[in-house]
């Protein structure tokens, strides 16, 4: 993509933040990601996620899950951006289970975003 692509694409990204998912935010839509943050969600749940969950995002830096224990511990970590090098791990953002992990993920991606203090 040239730099010209790149810079509309970035405008019209942050116009559909600022005008479609920030107004969805709200203390219920957050309660409802934390009961089921795995599963069916409504559709204005489902509009934030894709968002929040789109890959056309720089993968250096892009938050996500590790699993560090198979069934029993789900950290938070940063992709590397490059192969061969490994995922950084926050040992200090570790949950016992996915869907505890998963929320934390969906309140950091939020907060990345500007979307919650």
């Amino acid at each position: 993509m040239n730099e010209t692509a790149k810079k509309v694409y970035l405008e019209k990204d942050k116009y559909i933040l600022e005008n479609n998912i920030k107004p969805l935010i709200t203390e219920e839509l957050i309660e409802e990601h934390r009961k089921t943050p795995v599963g069916k969600h409504s559709h204005n749940l489902m509009m934030v996620l894709n968002f929040l969950r789109r890959n056309h995002e720089i993968i250096e830096g892009k938050d996500l899950i590790i699993c560090t224990k198979p069934h029993q511990e789900w950290c938070l970590g940063e992709h590397p951006g490059k192969r061969g090098v490994p995922y950084k791990v926050f040992k200090d953002q570790c949950f016992n289970t996915r869907e505890k992990a998963e929320h934390a993920l969906f309140l950091k991606r939020l907060k990345k975003h500007g979307l919650i203090d």
